[in-house]
C-alpha cells in the first residue's frame, strides 16, 4: 500500500493512505479482487420452509414448485458467498426472493379459492329457508319447462317461493305462479341440511 509523507514533524511526518484518499476500495482477505464489505445476502430459509408448507396446504400446483425453486436458489447463496462469487450470491438471493414471492402469492390465491368454495358449500345448507326456497324454485321451474309435464300450461313461470319453518326439520313452502295460482309443498330436511324431500 503506497503512502505519502508531508511535513517535517519529528515523528517522521504524517502519512496518508493514497488508496483511501482517492476512493479506491480496499481488499479483504478471502475475496478475489476488490473486497465487498458486508454480510452474506439473505438466503430466505425460514420463508422458503413456510412457503413450502403453505403451498402443500393451499396451492400444491403452483405454490409448491415455486417454493422449491426459491429454496434451491436460497441454498446456493452461502456457498457462492463463501467461494468469493459475490455477484452470483446476490443474484441467487434475488432469484430466491422472487420465486418465494410468487409462491406466497399463489398460496394467497389458493386460500381465497378455498374460502370461496367453503362459502358456496355452506350456502347449500337447506336448513336455511331462503336456500331451500331457491332450490325448490329451480326444481319446480324445471318441471314446468318440461314439455312432458301435464300439470300446467306452457309458458307458466314461478314468480316466487317462500319457505317458513314448520317444525324441527320441516319447512312449509308456498309457490306462487304467473297465473296467480299458489301451491304448497312441505319439505323435510335430512342429513344435517344437505338434502331434503318434498311431498
Amino acid at each position: 500500500m503506497a503512502t505519502m509523507s508531508y511535513g517535517d514533524n519529528p515523528g517522521g511526518g504524517q502519512e496518508y493512505d493514497t488508496g483511501q484518499a482517492f476512493g479506491v476500495p480496499p481488499s479483504y482477505p478471502g475475496q478475489p479482487g476488490y473486497g465487498q464489505p458486508g454480510s452474506t445476502p439473505p438466503a430466505y430459509r425460514a420463508w422458503g420452509i413456510i412457503a413450502l408448507i403453505c403451498g402443500a396446504l393451499f396451492n400444491a400446483i403452483l405454490g409448491v414448485p415455486a417454493a422449491l425453486v426459491g429454496r434451491r436458489y436460497g441454498r446456493k447463496v452461502p456457498r457462492l458467498w463463501a467461494s468469493g462469487d459475490v455477484q452470483a450470491a446476490v443474484s441467487a438471493s434475488r432469484k430466491a426472493r422472487a420465486w418465494l414471492i410468487a409462491s406466497s402469492v399463489s398460496d394467497v390465491l389458493g386460500i381465497i379459492l378455498l374460502v370461496v368454495i367453503s362459502t358456496q358449500t355452506s350456502s347449500s345448507n337447506f336448513n336455511n329457508p331462503s336456500v331451500l326456497a331457491a332450490s325448490i324454485k329451480t326444481q319446480v321451474q324445471q318441471r314446468l319447462s318440461d314439455s312432458s309435464g301435464p300439470d300446467y300450461d306452457p309458458g307458466v313461470t314461478i314468480t316466487s317461493v317462500a319457505c317458513t319453518p314448520s317444525g324441527t326439520d320441516t319447512d312449509r313452502c308456498v309457490i306462487s305462479l304467473s297465473t296467480g295460482e299458489t301451491a304448497t309443498k312441505m319439505a323435510t330436511i335430512s342429513r344435517n341440511g344437505t338434502s331434503y324431500t318434498t311431498n
